[in-house]
């Protein structure tokens, strides 16, 4: 058995950390499969991943609302207008690159973490009626845009029951190739685990994270001198090692460069006592099975956004849209009351997900398994990580 999954960047994102987790839990179950993680546009082209990725992160942070509209008229559409029609134009290059892949590697079955390789796999599929591997779309945020192809891949894992209402309702997509696991993230943030909390001097100990590149993070929840006596501090920096050098040395906070460990990223949770960060769906999930509670003080446009929409209709996050969120947070967590209504609400929507990630995947790899379309292993079997030119 060979399984290819396609996610976008080489870079560090939620969608490679699905496409990881994805594959390790893959190897625990079947130690014989062959399992690559493909990043999509490092595989068509190098130079353009890099253009692509350092662009787009300049772009949110200078012009925001520009990204917001691009985001809502390529990624939200449905409709081959506008940027999406040019974008279906640039698609056939991207065809071409998959289809060799596909052609040269032979895989079982494709899973896609990121919307734009599930749409060229899925026009790939309509023009090629022979096409014999199985694909999936396992979604990374709490909705689905526009750019994942529905009607022409085989399976869904979708992050929530309304997800799987809306491919049913919107698509048609049979109810048994859906299967609603939530993000799909490491098991080892849904162990049962005791916290062993910071309370010296009787301080909440927050967590701050900005993402990958350490974005968001705002100065007044680490520096404000009013707060030091109410609270520690760790901060999640990602990548970036200005921050990091900004904030270390500063009394009551531990700046953390990037953590790819996840026992230590589960530890650090196992310690706190809530968390500061934005609607990303891989660090919000983990953070979910980790019942803590949940404080957004930014986000960035487009699928951030959208996520934080679903969010606050299930009421599982607060927001600090004050002038002075360190209050917020000290009202929220010493109210009794409060927290046991939060920790219902969070178990109504861990049990609103029918499906674990592991069964699902055992149904979905039996799929050619066991019949002729079974495409012949590679000559080495493991785990790989592959950029393809």
């Amino acid at each position: 058995m060979k399984i290819i999954l396609l996610s976008m960047f080489s870079v560090p994102t939620g969608h490679v950390k699905v496409a990881e987790v994805m594959q390790q839990k893959i190897k625990d179950k079947h130690p014989d499969a062959e399992v690559k993680i493909v990043d999509f546009l490092s595989f068509s082209n190098q130079w353009l991943e890099n253009a692509v990725s350092g662009f787009y992160l300049k772009w949110i942070k200078a012009f925001p609302e520009s990204y917001k509209r691009f985001y809502a008229q390529l990624m939200m559409s449905e409709e081959y207008t506008g940027m999406l029609k040019s974008f279906s134009v640039f698609s056939i290059y991207f065809e071409m690159k998959l289809k060799r892949l596909v052609e040269e590697e032979q895989p079982s079955h494709i899973i896609c973490t990121h919307s734009f390789p599930s749409r060229i796999l899925g026009k790939l599929k309509k023009k090629s009626p022979s096409f014999s591997t199985k694909t999936i779309n396992v979604y990374t945020d709490f909705f689905i845009n526009g750019v994942w192809d529905k009607e022409n891949i085989d399976f869904h894992m979708v992050p929530s029951s309304e997800a799987k209402d809306e491919l049913i309702r919107q698509y048609s997509i049979p109810s048994d190739r859906i299967f609603n696991t939530g993000v799909p993230v490491s098991n080892i943030y849904k162990d049962k685990t005791g916290k062993s909390k910071n309370t010296s001097l009787g301080r909440k100990h927050l967590l701050v994270a900005g993402g990958n590149n350490g974005l968001c993070v705002l100065n007044e929840f680490m520096m404000n001198p009013s707060g030091a006596e109410h609270f520690t501090y760790t901060v999640l920096c990602g990548h970036n090692k200005e921050l990091f050098d900004k904030l270390s040395g500063l009394p009551n906070i531990t700046p953390l460069m990037y953590i790819d460990d996840r026992e230590e990223l589960n530890a650090i949770y196992d310690s706190v006592d809530a968390i500061i960060t934005k609607p990303g769906g891989v660090t919000i999930t983990e953070v979910l099975n980790k019942r803590i509670p949940i404080f957004i003080h930014d986000y960035l446009p487009g699928q951030e956004e959208v996520n934080l929409e679903f969010l606050k209709e299930k009421k599982l996050v607060y927001l600090l849209n004050s002038e002075d969120p360190l209050e917020i947070i000290t009202n929220v967590l010493k109210d009794k009351r409060e927290m046991n209504d939060y920790l219902v609400r969070l178990q109504q929507y861990l049990s609103s997900i029918s499906t674990c990630v592991d069964e699902s995947l055992n149904t979905l790899l039996k799929v050619n398994q066991e019949d002729s379309l079974v495409k012949p292993s590679l000559n080495k079997t493991g785990v790989t990580k592959t950029i393809l030119n």
